[in-house]
Formats: structure tokens, C-alpha cells, sequence
């Protein structure tokens, strides 16, 4: 009976050792360096006359976008108005595939007002070559529509760059809306989507 009882913890002992391998570790969610901080950066250097800016009054700031291999959007990075992070009065971000016409993300987010906040989200997987529109919506601007501009690569002179692109995102047009607008092609909304 003793042997078997050792010979029981023993089997248990190789088990737990060999029987069980580690789990492998998430995929990275790295914010510094992405896809769409290239692109703005290549984009604000391309042309003297395009800035940083924050401006645009409007509620909802768009910009459509394909990626050019199969991509899963682990986070969002959006710097928010200060009085509505005061507030604690969150955004919606959505992600809609415009081939498919389907809501593929949404979710409420409240963003730091003094930096990009970078947000996870739920996996959110984009095939190539499938047209996409993320939004960011600011419906609750505490009757102060100054409290719904954001920051944007604006373009002064009239000069559209579209598209532009960096790594596997390439974005094809932009559009800010809602009490006022559209206003198309204005500048890049600065909502960074990062791929795991």
C-alpha cells in the first residue's frame, strides 16, 4: 500500500511537470511606434503648411481606413477634451467595415485630457483589403460645442494627401460631422488604433 501511495505522488509529481505546458503570453500591445503615429508624423513632414492642431467643432471626427494584411486592433489611443475628462463623460468609439456593413466595435471610453490615453479593447480583428471607419463621438459635450474639437494633422492650404500610408494601415479620407458639417478631408482625426 506504501508503494502505491508513492508510486500515486510520484505520477502526480511527473504530470505537474511534464504533463503541463505554460500558456503562451498575449500577443503585445505596444503603443510607441505604431502604425498610425508613422503615419502622422510622414504626413505632417510631407507638406509645411499641415500642422498639429486641435480644432473642429463637430461632434463626430472620422477617418476611413484599410489595412493591407490581417490585423487584430488590441487598443485605442485618443487624447480627450479636458472639461468632459473633468466630467468623467466618456467617447464612443466605433469601428465599422463599410465592405461588409457591419458594426465590427463600439465602446465607451473616457480619455486623459493631458496626453494620448491608450484604452484596450476587445480583440478586434480587420481582414485586408476591407474598407473600415473609425469614429470618434462626442455626444455628450455638455451643451459646449467647443468641448467637441480634437486634435487633428490638419491641412491649411486645400492640399489633400489621400491616401496616405505607413506599415499596414493606409488611410483613404476623413470627415468630421454632426451639429455642422460634414466638413471632408479636413485633416487626420488623432485616434491611434494599435495592432497587436
Amino acid at each position: 500500500m506504501r508503494n502505491l501511495k508513492q508510486l500515486a505522488i510520484l505520477g502526480i509529481i511527473t504530470l505537474s511537470i511534464f504533463g503541463c505546458s505554460p500558456s503562451p503570453a498575449p500577443a503585445s500591445c505596444n503603443t510607441v511606434g505604431t502604425d498610425f503615429q508613422n503615419l502622422n508624423t510622414a504626413t505632417l513632414a510631407s507638406n509645411p503648411l499641415f500642422d498639429d492642431y486641435t480644432t473642429m467643432d463637430l461632434v463626430t471626427h472620422e477617418y476611413t481606413f484599410e489595412v493591407g494584411t490581417n490585423k487584430t486592433i488590441c487598443s485605442i489611443g485618443y487624447q480627450g477634451n479636458a472639461n468632459l475628462f473633468a466630467a468623467n463623460i466618456p467617447y464612443t468609439i466605433e469601428i465599422f467595415n463599410n465592405t461588409t456593413s457591419t458594426m465590427v466595435y463600439t465602446g465607451s471610453h473616457v480619455f486623459d485630457s493631458a496626453m494620448i490615453d491608450y484604452q484596450s479593447i476587445a480583440p478586434t480583428n480587420l481582414i485586408a483589403g476591407e474598407s473600415y471607419t473609425i469614429r470618434r463621438i462626442a455626444s455628450n459635450y455638455l451643451s459646449n460645442i467647443g468641448n467637441t474639437i480634437g486634435r487633428i494633422c490638419r491641412f491649411n492650404n486645400g492640399s489633400v494627401p489621400f491616401p496616405v500610408n505607413s506599415g499596414a494601415l493606409t488611410i483613404y479620407s476623413s470627415n468630421f460631422y454632426g451639429t455642422g458639417g460634414p466638413v471632408p478631408n479636413f485633416g487626420i482625426p488623432h485616434i491611434d488604433i494599435v495592432f497587436q
